[in-house]
């Protein structure tokens, strides 16, 4: 590609962006979606989804993956490396918008509340994180559609330098930015669920505490996970974890749906209270093992040259999983509001 050429096509990108921009703000101050704002919520989101970005891949392939996002050609092996950073963020994207539906849906219930219509309201607010989750995905997708695109037509490593990385070969993740990523995703997490609970005392029926320090929730997944990884040994790398959370997460949400249809039947309020929590806790935690520890391995995997590409089940996992968690958050946001008459007519 000339310097024109190379030009031209950064200033086609800037207009596309620019126009795009313009789009959202324009939405954003008609205030015809105000129902759809949750500040805080898309702080966690953006600042959650830059730090999971830096706890699977390095500088240099965020930075080559950007460049070739805005027009820059370079070695087929150099494309589809920045086509899987594009999907890895469009994953993230997607699992931190329904793990932050989960949180935000934690603090609802655990807040006081001036009657139905109010924790109603606030529980509904939660799910706007998700739809954030989603089009964040949507936006990430599309480079790497048009990398893709490009990356059928590439010349190979030997006749074009590559964009941003000297060489196509694989780069080890430095520990600076493996802590970093960790230590951001922390710090989002705590300033997300701060901001949160500020004003709203958690004397509810769900307490944050309550639900997040869930001792069964947090066997059940964690050491049902660890134990299939360990049971399929180190040559599954990152997809054993992958699978052991997504499996062991779907147990947890099957667990408490029964337990809460039983808690219906016998018409006891705690049973329900008890089976909302489990649902809750052990749904965020298995996202959070999946965007937090399984995908990071597996996208250095990748980036490193020991997988081809994702396991077929891993893929399915980071979609599908969520995609179930949303509509148990869902039925919970229904079991909540569905009046419910104690024995004896109370």
């Amino acid at each position: 590609m000339t310097e024109i050429e190379k030009h031209e096509a950064r200033g086609r990108a800037f207009i596309k962006w620019l126009f795009a921009g313009a789009f959202v703000i324009a939405v954003i101050f008609s205030g015809l979606f105000s129902g759809l704002t949750n500040m805080a919520g898309l702080f966690y989101l953006v600042f959650g989804s830059v730090a999971v970005a830096f706890m699977g891949f390095s500088r240099r392939e965020i930075g080559a993956a950007f460049r070739h996002a805005a027009g820059f050609v370079g070695p087929r092996e150099n494309l589809k490396r920045a086509t899987y950073f594009w999907e890895a963020a469009a994953r993230n994207a997607w699992i931190l918008g329904v793990l932050g539906s989960a949180l935000n849906l934690t603090i609802a219930l655990g807040g006081e509340s001036a009657g139905i219509a109010d924790i109603s309201s606030r529980m509904i607010q939660s799910f706007v994180v998700t739809l954030y989750g989603l089009v964040l995905s949507v936006v990430c997708l599309v480079p790497a559609m048009k990398i893709t695109g490009r990356a059928e037509n590439a010349q190979t490593p030997e006749n074009i330098p590559a964009a941003g990385v000297p060489r196509p070969g694989p780069i080890q993740l430095p520990l600076f930015e493996r802590v970093t990523g960790c230590v951001l995703f922390v710090a989002v997490l705590g300033l997300t669920i701060f901001s949160l609970i500020k004003g709203y005392p958690q004397n509810g029926p769900l307490p944050i505490g309550k639900v997040m320090l869930h001792g069964p929730a947090i066997l059940v997944v964690f050491g049902g996970a660890i134990t299939l990884a360990l049971f399929m040994g180190a040559a599954a790398g990152g997809r054993a974890l992958t699978l052991g959370f997504a499996m062991t997460g779907l147990i947890s949400l099957l667990m408490g749906l029964i337990q809460a249809l039983f808690g219906f039947v016998h018409k006891n309020i705690n049973e329900i209270a008890a089976a909302l929590a489990f649902i809750i806790s052990a749904s965020s935690f298995a996202l959070l093992g999946l965007v937090a520890v399984a995908a990071p391995l597996e996208d250095r995997e990748l980036m490193e040259g020991r997988r081809d590409r994702p396991a077929p089940l891993s893929r399915m996992f980071w979609i599908v999983f969520p995609l179930l968690v949303f509509i148990f958050l869902l039925l919970t946001f229904i079991m909540v509001i569905t009046p419910m008459n104690q024995p004896g007519g109370r």
